[in-house]
């Protein structure tokens, strides 16, 4: 166990069996701490997120009164038996639950944060224990994952890790807090990523051809994109391929002239080509099958896991990791700088061959698939990688600790993203949250300003058919861009923060922002979405603050769009528009202005 910052503990449990006989582990606790001593417990707010796909991100607040009452143990003598538990499912470990949380004492501003960091299995419990909050941070059990570990005499058993963090500020000081600590965990290294345009969403579909790439480069690079990356599709000559894909290998029906040359045409026009992958997954209809031997490929009872005509690589097994390596090492020949690693589909508890237990296998697996990734940059320096599960499937630091890039989700709708792309950053690090923008030309100016302002509440990733745009629509899209690279030099030191309060998933307005760890200096991302009684929204914890207009620029969209009122000092919003509008503005901390003069009179 250790402590990095002054307000994270970080740790992971080592069990030695130092007896004469074998233990059968089932459960073994990372960090249990009895939590907020003093607290009214029945007031204590818990802050979680159910996770879906195409839902993810939807936070809500819950009283402990009402997971956890109070049965009144003095009389009985006796702890209740009752507990509050999340727990993820399979390999997907943000699949039903982000993997992180919060609770909060209303009354002094304490509040503890939790970060389980492992791509598979995991377990949050609490429970009351008299007039103490107990919480207890678990990997895999068998309870909940169907693991069972036989420990033999003088072997050692290590659990995943989690993190810890305290802060006096409520729950938006302990996401300070765990945003912190997560840039410590990724080395600091403060590079942003870089803008990439992804044909996939509501644009080419996993349908990509030469012909339609001809004409999307272009018109990507105009954007201001940085990246192109060519996402599913391009390793089959079939429209349908979910069932055959494992080889890899370019379709010459798509690419009659190579893959290559696409890929050159690309890098003439000054970005760096990207590819789409699914490692772990092996068609049934692909050669693969019977070219790897069983055994590396999950099994179970002696039988191949079999989910969706698919099985699934087994990465505890060296030829499945031997097999992976040449794949990735043919992909990046080709010349790309970008790989898009995606994971659509789980497979239950998991493998019992060579383990103990399915969980047991899993458990493995997932290790070695993380120290895979992992490895990546070094056998590839320079490769960027982006970290994609059906979306936000996997939103975990086993991975993102290494992945420069995190799909958000799935979502193909516009006006339903918001909320996910706003709290994105209670799990994910905003330089790391790649929220879709697709604007389409057949969309209006306030349609197109909506979708990037999506994107510009993270790091920048476009799609859409921008080869279809006139000037103007393409303007919007470029100065979304120009926008986006001007913030990024601050986006890797600022924190998120909610001026409004986490967005519910039907909420009229949403607001996320960004700011310095010192002041309020910094962005807010505000979007309105219309209700029946259009409502205007009093933001008090901007109050001593100037916010200028950032996106769009008024040369193109004259219409302020959200109209800013002051409201005894504070900032009042209001959108008279009946369609959905998204605005991105600059904070100046006011407050801090005074400072700087005082300051500068000082000296």
């Amino acid at each position: 166990m250790a402590s990095h910052l002054s307000d994270t503990l970080h740790g992971r449990t080592t069990v030695h069996n130092d007896g004469k006989l074998p233990v059968h582990l089932t459960a073994v606790s990372i960090m249990c701490a009895s939590l907020l001593s003093g607290a009214e417990l029945d007031d204590l707010d818990i802050l979680i997120a159910p996770s879906a796909w195409m839902a993810e991100q939807r936070w809500t607040h819950h009283r402990l009164s009402d997971l956890l009452v109070d049965v009144g143990t003095e009389l009985h003598g006796e702890s209740p038996r009752d507990r509050f538990v999340l727990s993820s499912e399979s390999g997907w470990s943000s699949g039903r639950w982000e993997p992180v949380g919060f609770i909060t004492d209303p009354a002094s501003g304490r509040a503890v944060g939790w970060q389980i960091e492992h791509n598979g299995g995991w377990t949050v419990e609490l429970a009351r224990r008299s007039s103490t909050l107990g919480l207890c941070l678990f990997g895999p059990t068998d309870l909940q994952h169907h693991w069972m570990h036989q420990l033999n005499p003088g072997e050692t058993f290590t659990t995943p890790a989690v993190t810890l963090v305290v802060s006096d500020n409520s729950w938006q000081g302990a996401a300070a807090e765990l945003s912190t600590y997560r840039r410590v965990l990724r080395g600091n290294n403060g590079t942003a990523a870089p803008i990439v345009f992804n044909d996939y969403m509501n644009t080419l579909m996993a349908d990509p051809t030469a012909e339609r790439l001809s004409t999307l480069i272009p018109a990507a690079a105009r954007t201001g994109a940085e990246v192109y990356c060519i996402d599913a599709g391009w390793h089959s000559d079939d429209t349908d391929w979910w069932d055959d894909v494992g080889r890899w290998e370019p379709s010459p029906r798509r690419f009659p002239g190579g893959l290559r040359h696409t890929l050159d045409l690309i890098v003439a026009y000054g970005m760096t080509p990207g590819l789409w992958i699914e490692p772990l997954a092996v068609g049934l209809r692909s050669p693969l099958v019977n070219d790897l031997p069983p055994e590396a490929f999950m099994r179970r009872a002696g039988v191949p896991i079999v989910e969706q005509n698919r099985v699934r690589l087994d990465m505890r097994n060296p030829q499945a990791r031997a097999h992976l390596d040449t794949v990735i090492d043919r992909m990046v020949s080709y010349g790309i700088g970008y790989l898009k690693i995606d994971d659509n589909f789980s497979v239950g508890s998991g493998p019992d061959e060579d383990a103990d237990s399915p969980g047991d296998g899993l458990l493995g697996h997932c290790r070695a698939w993380a120290a895979w990734l992992a490895d990546l940059p070094r056998r590839h320096p320079g490769l960027v990688v982006e970290n994609c599960a059906s979306g936000g499937m996997t939103t975990d630091y086993a991975l993102l600790a290494r992945a420069a890039i995190q799909s958000t989700s799935d979502l193909q709708d516009s006006v339903r993203y918001p909320p996910i792309a706003a709290n994105s950053p209670m799990t994910i690090l905003p330089e790391q949250a790649a929220n879709w923008a697709y604007p389409q030309p057949d969309m209006d100016d306030e349609e197109i300003v909506f979708t990037v302002t999506t994107s510009l509440a993270g790091t920048f990733y476009l799609s859409g058919h921008v080869d279809r745009m006139n000037a103007h629509q393409m303007a919007l899209v470029q100065s979304g861009a120009e926008v986006a690279k001007a913030l990024r030099s601050d986006l890797t030191s600022q924190i998120p923060w909610w001026p409004k309060g986490l967005a519910g998933w039907d909420d009229e307005w949403v607001v996320t922002g960004r700011r310095k760890k010192s002041s309020r200096d910094g962005v807010i991302i505000v979007w309105h979405r219309p209700s029946t009684e259009s409502t205007v929204l009093d933001l008090p914890d901007l109050a001593g603050t100037h916010l200028e207009p950032l996106y769009p620029p008024a040369s193109l969209v004259p219409d302020p769009g959200i109209h800013i009122a002051d409201s005894s000092g504070s900032p009042r919003l209001s959108c008279p528009s009946p369609k959905p509008t998204g605005r991105v503005f600059r904070v100046r901390d006011l407050h801090d202005c005074v400072t700087d003069v005082a300051e500068m009179e000082k000296k």
